[in-house]
């Protein structure tokens, strides 16, 4: 028995990338025209900053170091940021479908070739540049004050590699998630738990390296969680700001920029890390799990299609 693949043509794929690209742009466009919920997304993010820069400020002065090698200050700093993008990109692309609903535009769109999963991925798209640029005008200044940024070009691309780890992992979620709403046709409720439960599971590391400290376990809970992806980020991103050179990462003698003596990275999470890079056997581990976890987002998306078009949920399917 002969099996045929059919793989799309190229004249498909050319028209497909087109249809993105300018639901992207069309995203972009709507964003950008109500300058004040840019304004409203922006103040909200500096009175993020402004509060954990104060949080961090005060715990500095009672905490103490566990072996990692940032201050308190900065380990807000850091995780300030990458939450403002991660948590913005999601919760401005989960509104997508419901959106459009709203708007009577869903039934157009479809009847125009723009698939559902265009209408994530562009508004994905678009989301993911408006808030890196908010994290350019209202985070990146005060972590240029704190001399908080990666110190040579090794470091920044480290940065770079990890920070796609969750993007890539957050796009898969967000896909799964936006296309919820293609059968109850809102944003229901259980979209913004799961973004907080992401939200949390990512930042977790303080409550779980205290509980390490005082529960007698065989391994540490922390070793646990630095295999989701999201807290693989954070967690890299604050050692990679904060040290000097790729090779502090795991040096166990070194000291930070905050002047606080550190263990290895390996040693604290339990990994095997090298540099960060595609060559780094954590990252290319962590790139194996995201993987898998996008094309099962995929697969489900796809059936979550399907089933939208059965119950007549979306008009014009």
């Amino acid at each position: 028995m002969e099996i045929h693949i059919k793989f799309p043509s190229l004249k498909r794929i050319i028209h497909s990338f087109r249809i993105l690209t300018s639901v992207t742009k069309r995203s972009l466009i709507v964003d950008f025209r109500y300058k004040f919920n840019i304004a409203v997304e922006m103040t909200w993010t500096a009175v993020n900053v402004a509060v954990f820069v104060l949080l961090g400020a005060a715990w500095q002065e009672t905490a103490e170091t566990t072996g990692v090698p940032y201050s308190m200050v900065t380990f807000f700093i850091v995780a300030t940021g990458f939450f403002t993008v991660i948590s913005g990109v999601m919760e401005s692309t989960v509104t997508a479908i419901s959106e459009e609903n709203q708007l009577g535009t869903m039934g157009f769109l479809i009847t125009n070739s723009v698939s559902p999963i265009a209408i994530i991925l562009g508004r994905y798209l678009a989301a993911t540049v408006k808030w890196l640029l908010i994290m350019v005008v209202i985070v990146i200044p005060p972590l240029i004050i704190k001399g908080v940024t990666p110190s040579t070009f090794g470091l920044f691309l480290a940065s770079l590699v990890v920070f796609f780890i969750s993007w890539l992992f957050i796009l898969g979620f967000t896909l799964l998630l936006t296309s919820i709403a293609l059968i109850f046709k809102k944003t229901i409720v259980f979209n913004r738990v799961a973004i907080y439960i992401v939200r949390f599971i990512g930042g977790a590391f303080v409550p779980l390296i205290s509980f390490d400290n005082s529960l007698s376990l065989p391994k540490p809970l922390s070793n646990y969680l630095i295999w989701f992806p999201p807290a693989y980020t954070l967690e890299s991103l604050r050692w990679l700001f904060t040290v000097d050179s790729i090779d502090a990462v795991n040096c166990a003698t070194c000291v930070s920029k905050d002047e606080i003596q550190y263990s290895s990275f390996d040693s604290i999470f339990g990994t095997t890390t090298t540099n960060f890079l595609f060559n780094d056997p954590m990252v290319q581990k962590m790139f194996l799990i995201v993987g898998i976890f996008f094309v099962v987002c995929l697969f489900l998306v796809g059936r979550l299609t399907t089933m939208a078009r059965r119950m007549g949920t979306i008009e014009f399917y």
